[in-house]
């Protein structure tokens, strides 16, 4: 009989949390279920695997239990014994504390309807666990009877596209996806990329599990005028020559409506000026706003008349 490493089973170190553990058994059991992969025995096997590592693993007690049982085989195979000669039942007295049960085997009805009939574990299982039967039948902890293991359903995938207004105000938006018409709030601030959980929204169970969660990936279209970076906002405003060199006062467009601007004199091409807290809200407070940063864009006059091209010769003459 060779020892089971149920830690390798399930993919995890013996470091592994207790839910990073569930979080492994959850993924294999869905993967290899018997609802999802019919008359495939390849795919049965792997299931009481898993089924029977995380029956073990899962409760603290029994892990404890089944760590020292590992150093203790161990011990026994470098000592030139046989696996099956090994005495379990001394090992289990030794090893059990007062809080710590001894279980025995009692049947196993819906591991039958299951796996025709035959017991779902190891005798490696059977020989040192007493054999329960985990999520199936009877569990001999509580007498309570327990039906098939519930696997989640799958988890569902979408992109939804959405503008930089909805992503400025905030929005509600609705859509079909499997049959099922989907409604969802799109938070003011929210990023490009995010991904919004949908719970129970992704695909019903196989097993009479709880459904599968929508995972939704927001994409923000390219806006017409301004550029996002985080929280902040960036925008070119064109103003002429005159206002440039005099200064005066421009109207520049915002998410939250247009805008009227100081233009100090003599402001030179390509200078930028930062609109405090007129840009996008933080996605962790709606009520706080980054800011708008409005590069200002001289422009050239052009089809001069004779008289203006010489006014602007004049000028030049005038500088060194």
């Amino acid at each position: 009989m060779e020892y089971k490493d149920y830690y390798k089973t399930l993919g995890v170190t013996k470091k592994a949390s207790q839910d990073e553990i569930k979080k492994a058994y959850r993924k294999l059991a869905a993967k290899y279920h018997p609802d999802v992969n019919p008359d495939n025995k390849e795919a049965e096997i792997k299931f009481k695997e898993v089924s029977e590592a995380y029956e073990v693993l899962k409760n603290p007690e029994d892990r404890k239990m089944y760590d020292q049982m590992g150093s203790d085989w161990k011990q026994y195979k470098r000592s030139g014994g046989q696996a099956q000669d090994f005495n379990w039942q001394e090992w289990q007295q030794r090893s059990r504390g007062p809080n710590q049960r001894t279980y025995s085997y009692q049947g196993s009805p819906g591991f039958e309807n299951q796996f025709g009939g035959e017991s779902p574990f190891s005798d490696f299982f059977e020989s040192f666990f007493g054999g329960r039967t985990g999520g199936f039948g009877t569990d001999p902890r509580t007498g309570q009877r327990q039906g098939p293991i519930q696997v989640k359903g799958r988890d569902l995938n979408a992109e939804l596209d959405i503008t930089l207004d909805d992503a400025y105000h905030g929005s509600h938006k609705s859509f079909m996806i499997n049959g099922q018409r989907i409604k969802i709030k799109i938070p003011p601030g929210i990023e490009n990329g995010k991904r919004l959980k949908l719970k129970g929204k992704g695909e019903p169970s196989h097993g009479g599990g709880p459904a599968g969660d929508l995972f939704i990936k927001i994409r923000i279209t390219s806006h017409e005028l301004f550029r996002r970076d985080g929280e902040n906002l960036h925008i070119e405003l064109p103003i002429s020559l005159y206002t440039a060199v005099f200064g005066g006062k421009a109207n520049v467009p915002t998410p939250g409506g247009e805008l009227k601007i100081k233009i100090p004199p003599e402001t030179q091409p390509g200078k930028t000026l930062r609109l405090t807290g007129r840009g996008m809200p933080k996605a962790d407070n709606s009520k706080e706003r980054g800011n708008l940063y409005v590069k200002l864009m001289v422009k050239i006059p052009e089809n001069l008349t004779s008289k203006e091209m010489e006014l602007f010769k004049k000028l030049a003459e005038l500088r060194p």
